[in-house]
This record gives C-alpha cells, structure tokens and sequence, in this order.
C-alpha cells in the first residue's frame, strides 16, 4: 500500500491546473481534495490515453474521491475553479489554495480483504487454525469435541451479564435457517458456511435471562411462490437441534420425531418458573363444548376450566376468556399452571375458557379489532358461560388475554365492553396492527383509540419482548399512551422471543399481577 502527500499552491486564473500521478492498471486510489475559494473547484482525472474522468464538483473545504486505475501509465489531476471568468480582474484575484493528498494507493497484487473476525472466540480460533491440509482433522475433531459438550455452543463476555450464543448445524448442502432466532427484526435468520465446510453457523450476544426457543431449517427449497409463502417453506424442514437435549415441548408427544417440536436455549440465568411444573395441586377439570355463534354464523370448540372444588356461588371467583384455546392448551400448560397457582393461595379459583379459532382464515379476520367478534364474545359467549355454569362474576373480577392478534382482540374487546370484562392480560400484543378504515398515520390503531376516548375502568398487564422489535415497539407506544390515560398498567419487558415457550413463563406473571391475592 502506498500513501503519499501532494500539496498544490496556485493563484485563480481562467486555465486548469493539473499534478501528476502514476498508476497501474487496476491500482485502487483514494484521496481528499482541498479548496479554500469561496467559489469552489471541481477535480477530475485525465488517463493516459486521454480519457477523462470526473471525479469531484463544485467543491468549497474538504472532500474524499476514490477511483481505480482504468490503464497503465501517467496520469493527471486537473482543478477547475468554478466560477473563472476571461478577465484581467480574475488574473488579478487573490491567491486561492487547493490542495490534493492521497491517501491510499493499493496495487491489484495488494487487494485483499481483511481477515473476518467472528463474534464467537471459537469459530474464530477454527477458522485461524483451517487449512486446505488439516481441514478434515480439524472438522471431525472439532464437531466431536462440540456434540460431547453440547449446543448450542456458549461463551461468557467477561464483565457482562451476557454470552455469546452460536447455533450450529452440521453438514447441509444449499443452506440452513434459524427458526426463532434471536433477531430483532425478521424472527428467522440465515447461517452462514464457514469456508465452504460442513459448518453453517450464526453467533449472537445475549442477555444471560434469555428466553428462547429455535429450530433448524437445513436445505430450504426454493420455490414458485411469494416471498410470505417462501418463508413459510422453512417449516418444510423444521427440526429440533439434535445436539440440545433441552426440548419445547419439555416432553414432546413424539420424541422419536425431531420434526414434531422445536429446543430450547438454557442460559445461566433463563427463568425457570415454578408454575410450570407438576405440584402435587388438585386438579381442576377441563370441559369441551361446541359453541356456535348467530353473529358470526360459524361454530368453534370452547374449552373450560373448572378449578378444583368449584363453586359457582363462591364471592372470590374469577373468570378468564383467553384468545387461540387451543394453544393455550397443548403448547402452554395453562390448566396446570392455574391448579398450582390456587392449590398456593397465590390466586382466588378462576374459572378459564379457551376460545379456539374455527380456522387459520377466521383468526386473521376475527381476532384484529372486529365489532362482530367483539358483539360475540361479549353478548353471546360471556351470557352462555355464565348460564352453564350458574355463575355472575363482576367485570372487575373478570379478564381477558391472549398473545399476538389475541393480545391485540384484549384490548380492543376490553375498550369496547368495559362493564363486561375489566382487565387484560396482554403477551406481546401487536399493537402495530393499523386499521385499514383510518388514514395512514395511524399505524398503531389501538394507541390512537384510547388515546381519543375518555378513560376507562380497566386494567392492564402488558408485556413484550427484545426480540420482537416492532412489537416493543409498538407496545410501548401503546403503554405510553394508556398511562397518559392514567389507567392502571403493569408494564415489562423479557429478553424473550415472540412465541409460546415464552408465553408460558409469563402468564402466570400476568395472572398473579391481575389476580393475585
């Protein structure tokens, strides 16, 4: 690499004036170009066959160029003040300066990329130690060493309440993504190959209280669809991590198939919530029911929760409707984290009513702010609980939750039928859902609800997660707006994913902030 310095002095005139330099073809040039003339100067080029180039205009302090040699031989820079002008008076002009340095001159032999540095100390020894020779060594020895430890692979930042996380899969041939990653903007995230090895990769710093499920997609197929509908190909060959035995669900119903459930990233200070494993408590009961709905013309199964010894006279009773039943109930162990939650006195005996979805089609439909869904929960599925189980519960003993779409239905419901149901229990609402009736501007449609509507008797649990960034974002947007509103708001934030392994820690914190006693 060369670096050198020219400097030019030289008075205004009506002509160009030009410096030499000498180039090989292919020579990489970057420079800075200096006029101290309130008029300015532009700066180009001339090659040695003639040809010229612009390189800079109108320039008035300091400005970068950079160029590559198009030819061998010698070159010149020409400036041209801007404004000259064919007169005795310009030839009379004060001195003016320009100055050209240049900074790097890199010959083709010379171009050569950096060496990449890796966040993880590990993969970055690997590659370091990688050659042509001692490839296949070092690959087995270190995918032997890796699978005895397990993964994925964790490395502790010094003075940090935080490690580095690397994901590892071994041996795809076109590529490999990562389901559920901690990325904060898409949820799925490409490995990257190592040196064209059996080694696809993708290392992340996190906060050691992580909350984290993942899955591999190795050999993705490309497909004649959309960009949404290519996405949703990852889950063609979505598997669990063969190297983790941390698994979600913690026992899948078909561990022998690896498709069938996703891991579980275990850092040193991941929540373990205590309502999540068997206690001993009695046990509630759980009733199955066909619901139909005049309003909306369509039947969907209801699930309920009836806690052990139910009474339906009982004064401290509580009742919960919570969005996308089913879910909470096979991927979220809900009934049994409501049995320890009553069996410990830490909540009055709730009775819970999953609503599940008719189809995938009606959940997109009803779930975001729909009048006729709300019409339906609250004047026809609330009035049939109550008269099948002959119980009244008061509205500020009653709530509802859900997550996503479902936490977004919570809020827009609870606004529009506050004398029905008095709380919401919100798991990473997606506040940033904008109603397609409104203008643009509005693209967190439920903050702008309240936000025009006098305040009132309701209260909120709300919580989102870092790797959710528009959610966050959105979340707090709508937070904001609600305690400017003065209404009641349990506001927190999880180093936590968008999905049910971290829904299911966090509802019991929602319970206990609405219910808790």
């Amino acid at each position: 690499m060369k670096k050198t310095t020219a400097l030019l002095l030289m008075s205004m005139s009506t002509f160009a004036y030009s410096q030499s330099i000498s180039l090989q073809n292919g020579d990489f040039v970057k420079g800075e170009f200096t006029v101290r003339d309130k008029n300015g100067a532009d700066l180009a080029i001339v090659f040695a066959d003639k040809s010229e180039r612009w390189l800079l205009q109108n320039v008035v302090g300091k400005k970068e160029f950079v160029f590559e040699a198009e030819q061998t031989g010698t070159a010149d820079f020409v400036i041209y003040p801007s404004k000259a002008e064919k007169t005795e008076k310009a030839e009379k002009a004060e001195t003016a300066h320009y100055q050209i340095q240049i900074l790097q001159q890199i010959p083709v032999v010379e171009q050569q990329a950096l060496p990449e540095k890796y966040l993880s100390p590990t993969i970055q020894q690997l590659a370091e130690q990688l050659t042509e020779q001692n490839k296949t060594v070092r690959l087995d020895e270190f995918w032997q060493k890796i699978t005895q430890q397990g993964l994925p692979l964790i490395e502790p930042v010094e003075n940090s309440n935080q490690s580095i996380v690397t994901f590892l899969w071994r041996g795809a041939k076109q590529n490999v993504w990562l389901w559920g990653s901690p990325s904060r903007e898409d949820h799925h995230d490409r490995l990257e190959r190592l040196f064209g090895s059996d080694i696809w990769f993708k290392s992340y710093q996190l906060p050691n209280d992580s909350l984290v499920s993942y899955g591999f997609a190795p050999d993705v197929p490309s497909l004649p669809v959309n960009q949404s509908e290519q996405r949703r190909a990852i889950l063609a060959t979505l598997q669990a991590d063969p190297f983790n035995p941390h698994t979600y669900p913690a026992k899948p119903k078909y561990p022998q198939d690896r498709f069938s459930y996703v891991s579980a990233l275990k850092l040193k200070n991941t929540p373990q919530s205590p309502w999540l494993k068997p206690q001993n408590a009695p046990q509630g009961k759980l009733q199955t029911h066909q619901f139909h709905s005049q309003i909306l013309v369509n039947s969907r199964r209801v699930q309920i929760y009836l806690p052990a010894h139910f009474e339906p006279n009982n004064p401290d009773l509580r009742l919960l409707f919570l969005f996308d039943g089913t879910d909470y109930v096979d991927k979220v162990p809900t009934p049994m984290i409501l049995d320890n939650l009553i069996a410990q006195g830490k909540i009055p005996p709730t009775v819970t009513v999953f609503i599940d979805n008719p189809t995938t089609q009606a959940r997109r439909a009803e779930l975001p702010p729909n009048p006729d869904f709300a019409k339906m929960i609250a004047t026809e599925l609330y009035p049939w609980v109550s008269q099948q189980l002959g119980i009244k519960i008061a509205a500020k003993h009653t709530a509802l939750a859900g997550s996503s779409f479902g936490g977004l239905a919570t809020a827009y419901i609870a606004n529009q039928y506050p004398d029905i149901f008095g709380n919401g229990l919100i798991l990473s609402g997606s506040f940033w859902w904008k109603d397609p009736q409104q203008s643009s501007q509005f693209n967190n449609a439920m903050a702008h609800l309240y936000a025009s509507q006098a305040t009132k008797n309701l209260h909120f649990f709300i919580s989102a997660g870092i790797y959710e960034q528009t959610i966050l974002n959105s979340s707090r947007h709508f937070k904001d707006v609600l305690m400017a509103k003065n209404y009641p708001v349990i506001y927190k934030e999880y180093a936590s994913e968008h999905g049910y392994f971290s829904w299911q820690t966090i509802l019991p914190e929602g319970l206990l902030a609405l219910f808790g006693q």
